[in-house]
């Protein structure tokens, strides 16, 4: 990944929402979201690599369902971080806090049935 093309992606990102503050403010919440949508893209692209190179690893000392759940809860977390910023930076505090339960309760949901099987050793 390079670091210096995100953080000036970033920087003109914010050249142009700091702009269009001025001319018209009603386009800064597209435009975080289109910026945040394609960076977020650009992240998934990078880390395939890195998630494809961990499940191997994984898969070699017999923790592929392990890690399958950790990269899930992973993608859980990540993506409802991601909304809940772009629902503060668009000043809904009421949906971000939304988006932060939905991803707890789906993590939850997610580690269920590993819960269910620690039982069962008991």
């Amino acid at each position: 990944m390079d670091l210096y093309a995100v953080c000036g992606f970033l920087l003109a990102a914010l050249c142009v929402n700091l702009l269009l503050r001025r001319i018209s403010p009603e386009y800064v919440p597209l435009t975080v979201a289109a910026s945040g949508i394609l960076l977020a893209v650009y992240f998934l692209r990078e880390a395939a690599n890195t998630v494809e190179t961990l499940s191997g690893i994984a898969a070699q000392y017999g923790l592929g369902g392990w890690f399958s759940l950790l990269l899930k809860a992973l993608a859980i977390a990540v993506a409802c971080q991601l909304t809940s910023a772009l629902c503060r930076d668009c000043g809904e505090s009421a949906l971000a806090e939304k988006a932060e339960l939905a991803g707890k309760l789906a993590i939850l949901a997610l580690t269920l049935p590993v819960v269910k099987q620690l039982l069962a050793l008991l």
